[in-house]
């Protein structure tokens, strides 16, 4: 299998896999996070194809992330809200998105290996891209972790113990 190929395959199991946990997501601001993130391997799985057939010309950004509702754009502060969502936040499986968080480390070390091994300027340009394209989702799947962590924590201490601000 060429690195193509490989990374072909890859990235459409990394959609299947988010639409797997979005179909599993309780929250739908979550949820629309891993439909977002499906997207984006899809993209990703566009940007090799493009490749494979000679197109290595500037790749249009189009983040799929940009239809995510922003939840500080509300200032209003509804406390019947509040009091649906956290529970809904701390029932996420947070297991799941560690082992997403885990899949996409293993992505950015990956792509990163294939950069160096690559037999052409053109795939280690198309690695590195997928490098950095797959450490932005690192950076949002530490976050929603740190986020789904936090609720945890607040939700059994919070009378008793005083989180640092964030």
């Amino acid at each position: 299998m060429n690195l193509f190929d490989f990374a072909l395959t890859m990235e459409l199991d990394g959609e299947a896999y988010y639409k797997e946990l979005a179909a599993k997501t309780v929250h739908p601001d979550l949820k629309a996070v891993l439909e977002g993130l499906a997207a984006e391997e899809r993209r990703h799985y566009d940007i090799i194809k493009a490749a494979q057939g000679g197109e290595w010309g500037i790749v249009p950004e189009q983040p799929a992330l940009s239809d995510v509702p922003n939840v500080f754009a509300d200032k209003t502060f509804d406390l019947a809200d509040q009091e649906r969502t956290i529970p809904r936040l701390k029932a996420e499986p947070i297991d799941l998105y560690r082992a997403a968080l885990d899949k996409e480390k293993e992505s950015v070390s990956l792509y990163q290996e294939l950069a160096q091994k690559a037999a052409s300027p053109e795939e280690t340009a198309l690695c590195q891209k997928l490098r950095e394209e797959e450490a932005k989702h690192v950076e949002l799947m530490d976050n929603i972790v740190e986020m789904l962590n936090r609720v945890q924590d607040w939700v059994e201490s919070a009378e008793f113990n005083h989180q640092e601000i964030y």
